[in-house]
């Protein structure tokens, strides 16, 4: 078959967009988190990106960094709409996201989350990130299509 897309499984295709989403996420993440730091006089660490108490809704420095958090969402929903433009695979991917990122959180801490709020901004990340990237991916996806030649019919 010749075309846009193969109809066949690809796995190398889907584990280099899996990496490249989840480096263009945490280095979008990585900004923000560095601009926000240097704003609030801070030091930038892992533990922004990985440790639990930095979301606890309960503290000023947690919402600020839960903010943060979803803010990345935007990064995330670009991401998959330029590496994988499809209407459909926006949730898988946004879910593979938050997946590695779950991994590297439990191995960082050597722990399962155990604060409630780090969940609640873990479902609304994955809820925006998903709405976001359908609706870039929807709206690349329904462009005209210039034709550059008149066909005869």
């Amino acid at each position: 078959m010749t075309g846009f897309r193969n109809q066949k499984w690809d796995p190398w295709l889907i584990v280099s967009q899996i990496i490249a989403i989840q480096a263009i996420y945490y280095f979008g993440f990585g900004f923000w988190i560095l601009l926000i730091t240097f704003t609030l006089n801070g030091v930038p660490s892992l533990d922004y990106f990985f440790s639990y108490d930095t979301l606890q809704l309960s503290s000023w420095n947690g919402r600020i960094f839960s903010t943060v958090f979803l803010l990345n969402t935007f990064t995330g929903a670009l991401a998959i709409c330029y590496l994988v433009g499809r209407y459909k695979q926006c949730l898988d991917f946004s879910m593979t996201i938050h997946f590695y990122h779950f991994i590297a959180c439990c191995i960082y801490n050597y722990q399962y989350p155990n604060i409630f709020s780090w969940y609640v901004v873990q479902f609304l990340s994955i809820v925006i990130m998903t709405i976001l990237s359908e609706r870039f991916s929807k709206k690349y996806e329904l462009q005209n299509i210039p034709l550059t030649s008149r066909a005869d019919l």
